[in-house]
């Protein structure tokens, strides 16, 4: 198996910058956790998948066509983004508006703070085009050291506030700084080094573009979230905030790993969008999925050996119900990376309405599905869920796109089935 040195170096820069990010997540959070208990961190878990929602409005879809119009030509790509960021800015503050106003009238005062929170470090994660650039580019070392100076800073603001015994509401602070100094300095990098900003025209071109091109794309990653964010409402809805806390906690250290899987998937189809040649192509999604798969392996061994010790020594004692759920979130996790794969080759396919039915159908099915087995087996039955729709996702929902492409792709894994006069 020939690796491609280009793009493995960017992927080892892509893992250290996710790497990093998880890092923060986990070290920034999990002393949070133990600092302000299981039902503060469920409050805290419950507005950060609202803003979950908001984030992927806002978006509307431009990470995928970003990501696809800077892998072909940068130039168009960068006034694409740009011309379109005001767009993005406008629907932010309708839907950010729409959540506060939800939280403020429907929870209690420390909820709604953190929505505040959680308000502000979106505000930095949906203008962060810069990111999205440099990993097309094959310069993720530019992400990486951004999130170093701002996992400094955010851990050193949260030992802080937990030395000082701060009121709960403030372990927002770390999470804000975490989002805004990346983007800021990676900002400033960007505009250094890019010139010709002030000479885009055409701008309502672009956002009518991004419009038509991205509102096919929004129902379906908003469709992702809704069956990904779901079970945190329901749990709160149904059980208790300690619980989703506690599920919280599962999800955030068995899907951790997933930094890799997206580095290395970033990576190959940064190649695979501008590769012409089919057999080569194949080759790259074969190679990409096996790595997935042998990386999975390896971490539900970790999960096995060491998942009991990460969370007591992280979480403390409250939290000890979250270990028993970690192999299964390990393997959703790698249904999910599977699924990205698809879901990226069938962009390159132009296939944004297909995604659009699926993913919207996927999300339906998913509301149902969490809502009874939520009511019947607690957090088992949001494990439960998680596991089965990632699978479906992946695989039923995407063999009905063009002529079973993707069930070809998959057979063809195991030897049973020649792709390359399929496709």
């Amino acid at each position: 198996m020939i690796l491609d040195k280009k793009i493995f170096s960017n992927s080892a820069w892509m893992m250290l910058e996710k790497f990093l990010g998880v890092f923060g997540l986990i070290f920034v959070n999990s002393y949070m956790a133990k600092y302000i208990g299981p039902e503060n961190f469920g409050k805290l878990a419950f507005t950060t998948s609202i803003f979950v929602f908001v984030q992927t409005l806002s978006w509307f879809g431009a990470q995928s066509i970003l990501f696809k119009h800077f892998s072909k030509n940068v130039q168009s790509g960068i006034r694409l983004a740009i011309s379109t960021q005001v767009m993005r800015c406008y629907i932010y503050i309708l839907t950010s508006g729409c959540a506060l106003i939800y939280l403020w009238f429907s929870s209690d005062w420390i909820t709604f703070v953190f929505g505040v929170g959680n308000c502000i470090a979106s505000y930095f994660i949906i203008d962060d085009i810069f990111s999205i650039h440099n990993n097309s580019q094959l310069i993720s070392i530019v992400n990486a050291l951004t999130n170093i100076t701002g996992l400094i800073l955010a851990l050193t603001l949260r030992f802080f506030l937990v030395y000082t015994e701060a009121e709960a509401y403030t372990m927002i602070f770390p999470i804000i700084v975490l989002a805004m100094v990346p983007y800021i300095l990676r900002r400033l990098y960007f505009f250094k080094n890019y010139k010709g900003r002030k000479t885009i025209r055409n701008r309502n071109k672009y956002n009518k573009y991004m419009f038509l091109t991205g509102g096919s794309l929004v129902l379906s990653t908003l469709s992702i979230v809704l069956y990904t964010q779901i079970s945190n409402i329901f749990l709160a809805k149904f059980t208790s905030f300690s619980i989703l806390g506690v599920y919280n906690v599962a999800l955030t250290l068995g899907s951790a790993w997933g930094f890799i899987n997206m580095a290395l998937i970033t990576s190959y189809f940064s190649k695979i969008y501008s590769e012409k040649n089919t057999s080569v192509e194949l080759y790259y999604l074969r190679q990409i999925h096996w790595l997935v798969i042998i990386i999975t392996a390896f971490v539900m061994l970790c999960m096995f050996l060491l998942g009991s010790w990460v969370v007591n020594t992280l979480y403390g004692i409250e939290f000890v119900d979250s270990i028993k759920l970690l192999p299964f979130i390990v393997l959703a996790t790698m249904f999910s990376a599977l699924g990205t794969i698809s879901y990226r080759y069938m962009i390159k396919l132009n296939g944004y309405k297909y995604l659009s039915i699926k993913m919207i159908s996927v999300s339906i099915l998913s509301v149902p599905l969490s809502y009874g087995f939520i009511q019947y087996y607690g957090i088992w039955g949001a494990v439960m869920c998680f596991v089965l729709i990632e699978f479906l996702s992946l695989t039923l929902a995407n063999y009905f796109f063009r002529n079973q492409v993707i069930l070809k792709l998959h057979l063809s894994l195991i030897g049973l089935k020649n792709v390359k006069k399929s496709v």
